[in-house]
């Protein structure tokens, strides 16, 4: 852990923009333009080499480019301004680094219109190789690294994770050691937070609403001890036995009786 810890600390835009020229430097070098004759094949072609001029079987077709000096000392003066750390200010590199690095693109640029101009003018065709791309986007990335650090959106010598990161949560609500969001200001904060999430902190019991929630009060059910004392039942009066009486005429019966002693109805 604390060694991608100190990995992380050297990442940071001053030494990407340092590596970023030292590539430059290398790659003045690498060809960056094929060259198709006609009895002579393709010619590659670096920077290095129109510098000193370009020769095809020991004539010189083209002569030596002064321009291409230029080339060559514009990332060996990047790379001097961001090693001068106690001479210059960041923003103040950062513009001489920058404006290096535009005067650099310019120059490759015409560069690259001279070889092809003077290839059409020895009835050859040129295009540009993986080596020139390269290098145009190495430049177009030491403008943008100079010219995030000139207003301010990154520094030179903080780490760039750890800037990218502050960026990120700049903006967010903090969390206390509960996970709760502080009440905003104008808030009133005498009254607790209630639980949003699963395993946040609760200030006040969870109400039960739901089957099989928790519940905070015991719930009676049948056959359960009822702390509350049973009301004594009253006694049940016996139920006196009901005579019957004719369907008729509505005398009473004697028990035995087929007939009714007063209309002679038959007892049903």
């Amino acid at each position: 852990m604390n060694s991608g810890n100190d990995f992380t600390k050297h990442i940071h835009v001053k030494n990407i923009i340092r590596l970023l020229s030292i590539l430059l430097m290398v790659f003045f070098f690498v060809p960056s333009f094929m060259v198709s004759c006609a009895g002579y094949g393709n010619i590659k072609i670096s920077a290095f080499k129109a510098m000193t001029g370009i020769k095809i079987e020991g004539e010189s077709v083209t002569d030596p480019k002064v321009i291409c000096i230029i080339m060559l000392l514009l990332p060996i003066a990047m790379l001097a301004l961001w090693c001068l750390k106690s001479v210059l200010k960041d923003k103040i590199a950062a513009i001489a680094s920058g404006s290096c690095a535009v005067v650099d693109f310019i120059f490759w640029i015409a560069l690259c219109v001279g070889v092809n101009k003077e290839a059409t003018d020895n009835y050859c065709t040129a295009k540009v190789t993986a080596g020139f791309i390269f290098n145009i986007l190495f430049i177009l990335a030491i403008v943008v690294l100079d010219l995030l650090i000139i207003i301010n959106v990154l520094q030179a010598e903080k780490p760039l994770i750890r800037q990218k990161m502050m960026n990120g949560y700049q903006g967010m609500p903090q969390q206390n050691m509960y996970g709760n969001v502080p009440p905003q200001q104008g808030q009133f904060q005498g009254q607790p937070m209630q639980p949003q999430q699963q395993g946040q902190f609760q200030s006040q019991p969870v109400q039960p609403q739901q089957q099989g929630q928790f519940q905070s009060q015991p719930v009676q059910q049948q056959g359960q001890f009822q702390s509350q004392p049973v009301q004594p039942q009253q006694p049940v009066q016996p139920q006196q036995p009901v005579q019957p009486v004719c369907s008729k005429c509505g005398a009473p019966l004697v028990a035995g009786n087929k007939f009714c002693t007063k209309c002679g109805n038959p007892v049903a």
